[in-house]
């Protein structure tokens, strides 16, 4: 079973790189790993107890299923890790890669939106955008702006005014549950970026 499945992945890999098709090429060491990820699990077991109880062979079938699934999951499973410590696959960048050029399009589009509006908001947001843009265009995220740590700081102390406030009695529950909400999502637009983005 391991077997096939890694001369199928290989062949794959293989055929891709044939016809020349970037989009399904993968490296050879990716193939290498993805060839031997191929443990079989509760869907194996589960498509080999779903048998009829009179269907020809079922036990054999079943015991077959078992084993593979044990096999696969200790010899492949166990071993997988040092397989990626040996084959030292560079780091995934294609999604950051895309997030790069999304978050220019995605400001770009906003900055043009805003565009010919003179009022003083306007002008914060245009500001702020182009602030934003200039660090993606530079490959940085642009959540990770010094004014972001003053907004945490700031809001932090808003959460500490309404709770001196709800400890009071000057303000109810529903207030503070409005209250609590706002600054949620004043927070949830600051939050600095990721560290695996």
């Amino acid at each position: 079973m391991i077997g096939i499945r890694i001369v199928w992945v290989l062949l794959h890999h293989l055929l891709a790189q044939l016809r020349r098709r970037p989009e399904t090429a993968q490296s050879a060491k990716g193939s290498v790993v993805i060839a031997w990820s191929g443990m079989r699990g509760i869907v194996t077991l589960a498509a080999a107890m779903a048998l009829p109880g009179d269907f020809p062979h079922r036990d054999f079938i079943e015991l077959t299923a078992f084993v593979v699934v044990l096999g696969t999951l200790v010899i492949q499973g166990m071993t997988l890790r040092p397989l990626l410590v040996l084959l030292r696959l560079p780091k995934d960048s294609v999604i950051e890669s895309e997030l790069h050029v999304a978050r220019k399009a995605a400001l770009q589009a906003a900055l043009t939106a805003i565009d010919g509006d003179e009022s003083p908001a306007a002008e914060r947001l245009r500001v702020e955008y182009s602030e934003a843009l200039s660090q993606a265009r530079q490959g940085h995220n642009p959540r990770d702006r010094r004014e972001n740590v003053l907004r945490q700081r700031a809001i932090a102390a808003g959460r500490t005014a309404i709770n001196e406030l709800r400890s009071s009695d000057a303000i109810g529950d529903d207030a503070y549950r409005r209250m609590e909400e706002e600054l949620d999502w004043l927070e949830l637009s600051s939050r600095p970026a990721r560290p695996d983005v």
